[in-house]
């Protein structure tokens, strides 16, 4: 996404500074949202983003553990404090470098704006790819996510069921979440990803359940961890149930190898909520307990 830097005048904005821990709760902060539309009622969620007096878009990934970046005049200067590897979806990696941001902030059309004083992101190599919003910035947090009014809320009321449930916490740190889900009468996890514009499934998974999907003679295109575009097979699934009566019936999903991203999860993942699927529910998140995280959901 392409960044613009302010004039050179001072701006006073009321902000909202999360932190790590759980402090009382300000007023209702709404940050407006731009949808894409994309294959098979997927698409894409992108939110205001101001660094410092550098004002842009992001993509909001919650797929992604840590923010990332792509190297850009903007960003050349931030306080570089490490190496690390970006892994995404497809198992691929690039070798990126840990930097410092400071005041980091999503940019409220009502309420405050939320805040990081000082927040660590992941820098990678120049490319066409998004900068992507990951899910470490929303720790301490509790906020709605409702996409027919194009909202993030945080502090606002309710908008699920009044039911929340435990996320499962994925990977070798616990920092991604998934949702325990059912195919027909088959247990899965599915990593919660925002950032997917098809919901996937394991091929492995689908080879060996094959009546609980129905081939559809078509390929989709999917985003890669460096931009590049590939072309899967498409299923229906006959039923996906989140529990609590959330069920849905023939939902589109992409197929490919889950391979590295399986071990890193867990074997027991084998599914990717995607985009196509979070646009049928009204969402609520609680992150202000990191080690128990919840979710709610209202069926559309």
């Amino acid at each position: 996404m392409q960044f613009f830097r302010w004039a050179a005048v001072f701006i006073i904005a009321a902000l909202f500074m999360l932190a790590s821990a759980t402090g009382a709760e300000r007023s209702r902060s709404v940050i407006p949202l731009t949808l894409t539309e994309d294959q098979y009622a997927g698409g894409r969620i992108y939110l205001p983003v101001r660094i410092s007096n550098v004002m842009g878009t992001m993509r909001l990934d919650t797929g992604a553990s840590s923010t990332r970046v792509r190297l850009a005049p903007w960003n050349k200067d931030l306080l570089a404090l490490g190496q690390s590897l970006s892994t995404g979806a497809s198992g691929a990696t690039m070798r990126c470098e840990d930097v410092e941001a400071q005041n980091f902030e999503l940019v409220a059309d009502q309420g405050n704006n939320i805040a990081r004083a000082k927040y660590q992101i992941t820098r990678c190599p120049p490319g066409d790819a998004d900068d992507l919003l990951g899910l470490d910035f929303f720790k301490g947090a509790r906020f709605s996510l409702d996409l027919d009014r194009r909202e993030l809320v945080f502090f606002g009321d309710a908008i699920a069921s009044g039911r929340p449930k435990p996320f499962r916490r994925l990977g070798p740190e616990g920092n991604l979440v998934g949702v325990d889900l059912r195919f027909g009468n088959t247990a899965a996890i599915g990593l919660f990803d925002t950032g997917a514009e098809v919901s996937a499934v394991d091929q492995q998974f689908v080879r060996k359940h094959k009546a609980l999907f129905a081939p559809v003679n078509a390929k989709a295109q999917a985003s890669g961890v460096g931009g590049k575009r590939m072309s899967m097979q498409v299923y229906k699934i006959k039923s996906i149930d989140l529990g609590g009566g959330r069920i849905l019936r023939d939902l589109f999903a992409i197929s490919y190898d889950f391979g590295a991203l399986r071990n890193a999860l867990g074997r027991d993942v084998h599914f990717l909520i995607g985009d196509n699927l979070i646009r049928k529910f009204d969402w609520d998140f609680d992150f202000r307990a990191p080690d128990s995280p919840t979710w709610d959901a209202k069926l559309k």
